[in-house]
């Protein structure tokens, strides 16, 4: 999803959601609220018969003046609260929440009732639901819906060191910083003065080397936790750089 907003509602299944400098896992009936940013959701396969459904309802400027006629409320021009760096917000998912998520579904089963006039409506009816719901969901939705109008910049590094131990890829990065590979890598090299995949991992083993150390996690886990998705990969990669197994380095600092 690029530099958009968008309510996102998890039927089933579980959606990990990235943003630049958040992680949010949803699971079933879930549902998150994000600020004007770049987005990407992978779904892990717990269960191979079992398959993801979400909702994404998208909130472009264009569509949002149109759905308002041009008046928009007052907190849409707002500049956010200071500090604010969250980019993705759970919100709590109510039965007029759930009645509204079933009229989408409605519509995408009836595809010829759908129209443009029809589509700002659905719009306009979401944001005026969300805002009525508990006083604290509504102001954090009013944060989120003022950031459309008013987009927080995040800096390279702070991307970087919020994603360091997700298991990410560097395209995954270079998407969440708005930049193509080659612009990504460049900008890596200038910032942190080394190749993104060595720097990446020489980090994520330091860390896994630390909770070896101080911790009594198990391998795996610790593999897992700091950003690999392969124990086997994890050991090869660990040794190289201190030596010896995770196994060993561990006993020797225990």
């Amino acid at each position: 999803m690029q530099d958009e907003a968008c309510l996102l509602y998890n039927i089933r299944g579980d959606s990990h959601l990235y943003s630049a400098l958040d992680k949010q896992i949803l699971t079933d009936n879930e549902c998150a609220i994000m600020k004007c940013g770049h987005y990407f959701t992978t779904h892990p396969a717990k269960d191979q018969q079992r398959n993801s459904e979400v909702i994404a309802v998208h909130f472009y400027p264009e569509i949002l003046k149109t759905a308002f006629d041009g008046n928009l409320p007052k907190f849409f021009s707002s500049p956010p609260p200071p500090k604010d760096n969250h980019q993705i917000s759970t919100i709590q998912v109510n039965a007029i929440l759930d009645n509204y998520i079933q009229s989408l579904l409605f519509l995408f089963e009836n595809p010829t009732l759908i129209t443009d006039e029809l589509i700002a409506l659905k719009v306009k009816e979401v944001i005026l639901l969300l805002l009525n719901t508990n006083s604290k969901e509504a102001e954090k939705i009013k944060t989120i819906f003022s950031d459309i109008f008013n987009p927080v910049e995040v800096s390279f590094k702070e991307i970087i060191n919020k994603h360091l131990f997700d298991n990410l890829t560097v395209e995954h990065l270079a998407m969440l910083c708005n930049m193509s590979i080659s612009t990504f890598k460049r900008q890596f090299k200038k910032v942190f003065d080394e190749n993104p995949a060595t720097y990446i991992r020489h980090k994520r083993v330091e860390k896994a080397a630390s909770m070896l150390r101080s911790s009594n996690e198990s391998i795996s886990k610790i593999s897992y936790t700091v950003g690999f998705s392969d124990t086997s990969n994890f050991t090869k990669i660990f040794k190289s750089q201190f030596g010896r197994s995770p196994k060993d380095y561990r006993e020797l600092n225990s």
